[in-house]
């Protein structure tokens, strides 16, 4: 078995793709007891975003090839991917997409700092199900601790971008109106934080009482009256249904629907003549933001393969080694065993028990050494064929 990735990203699919697998935590931590139980996958991590989502796992990759087929019967429905849609990474190659996911190098918004946190988050949850493994718990905890001083080294953790800076600064070039927020999750959050210092009013909705850097939230079931106030309307919350109509909003409205499905129906911007727009919209900003950040990206990317290859041969010689230490062990404890009960045997015929240690102790000096070099012959004629 070796280190494979599946995935589908902002990269690879449209977010009419994406939006398919977007699931709320109660969900994947559905689909991961799942893959734990009814899949081949003795391991895994399991990363959902608004951006990608994507597999990890010490597996045959006859298997995880077909992994969109496991996940449409784990979650009941025809997502129907092309294989254009997805990506497959291998071994090394697998290593360094997790460096450059971590590093925020592979994202929307080139060097965004949360998804070092998703990825983070993910494989604690895969942890909490018993779904690591050994070696992909190596796997990931060398990533966290390269990721952090990769974007440490170069100026990626500098000022960095993220949707909720995204949405501010397209907001400034507005007029100064009150805005109006949906969900007070991670971008909702920090869009508050953002607002709130440049002396915006903001009115937050959310399905929970919460209160974020002083602003109260009032109940979402509010939102349709009060929409036709505001000018600007940022939906940072997931719904099966929208917020509010159509005709609900006021004329020239700005709308950010930020969420994974989108919450507004396609036929909303052609009825009510506004302005949306979605993540893949906000990817004009992110053309300009890459050019700012080119050098650090380069910088990113020569740190990853100067590392990569070197880390992750050291992770696949601990992961021999750690065989090689299980299999002696295991040698050991039947060696030990096996000369036990001849000892006791001979002791029980009448032999004379000094005889008895000194043979015992030959016997077990002599197979292990026999074992040990097997056992050694064993895995160089293996890392070979390898």
């Amino acid at each position: 078995m070796e280190f494979h990735c599946w995935g589908i990203s902002h990269k690879s699919t449209s977010l009419e793709v994406r939006e398919k697998f977007a699931f709320n935590k109660e969900k994947i931590d559905e689909i991961i007891a799942n893959l734990k139980s009814v899949t081949p996958f003795e391991n895994g991590v399991f990363l959902s975003t608004c951006n990608r989502t994507e597999f990890y796992s010490f597996c045959e990759r006859t298997q995880i090839k077909n992994f969109d087929s496991h996940l449409e019967q784990l979650v009941g429905k025809n997502i129907g991917l092309r294989k254009n849609d997805q990506y497959l990474f291998s071994k090394n190659e697998a290593f360094k997409h997790l460096l450059r996911v971590m590093t925020g190098i592979d994202s929307m918004i080139v060097g965004e700092p949360d998804i070092f946190g998703q990825v983070k988050k993910s494989f604690q949850n895969s942890k909490s199900f018993n779904y690591l493994g050994s070696d992909l718990e190596l796997i990931f905890s060398r990533a966290i601790n390269l990721a952090k001083d990769i974007r440490s080294e170069t100026s990626l953790s500098k000022n960095p971008l993220s949707i909720a800076s995204l949405v501010e600064n397209r907001i400034l070039e507005q007029d100064k109106s009150p805005v109006l927020l949906i969900g007070a999750g991670n971008v909702g959050k920090a869009l508050i934080k953002r607002l709130n210092q440049k002396k915006y009013e903001i009115e937050l909705f959310n399905r929970t009482d919460i209160n974020v850097d002083g602003i109260s939230s009032r109940p979402l079931g509010e939102v349709s009256n009060e929409i036709k106030n505001y000018q600007i309307v940022v939906i940072a919350a997931a719904s099966e249904t929208p917020f509010f109509a159509s005709e609900e909003v006021k004329d020239n409205c700005l709308i950010f629907d930020l969420a994974i499905p989108r919450n507004l129906p396609s036929g909303f911007v052609t009825k009510a003549g506004k302005t949306i727009l979605t993540l893949d919209e906000l990817s004009g900003m992110v053309a300009e933001n890459l050019k700012g950040r080119e050098s650090a990206v380069k910088d990113a990317e020569n740190l990853i393969s100067s590392n990569a290859e070197k880390e992750f041969l050291k992770l696949q010689n601990r992961k021999t080694i750690n065989a090689v230490q299980k299999k002696f062990r295991e040698e050991q404890s039947d060696i030990k065993l096996k000369a036990i009960k001849k000892a006791r045997e001979k002791l029980s015929e009448g032999d004379e028990i000094n005889d008895v240690i000194e043979e015992l102790a030959d016997e077990i000096a002599s197979k292990n050494a026999f074992h040990v070099s097997k056992i050694l012959d064993d895995s160089i004629s293996s890392k070979n064929r390898g």
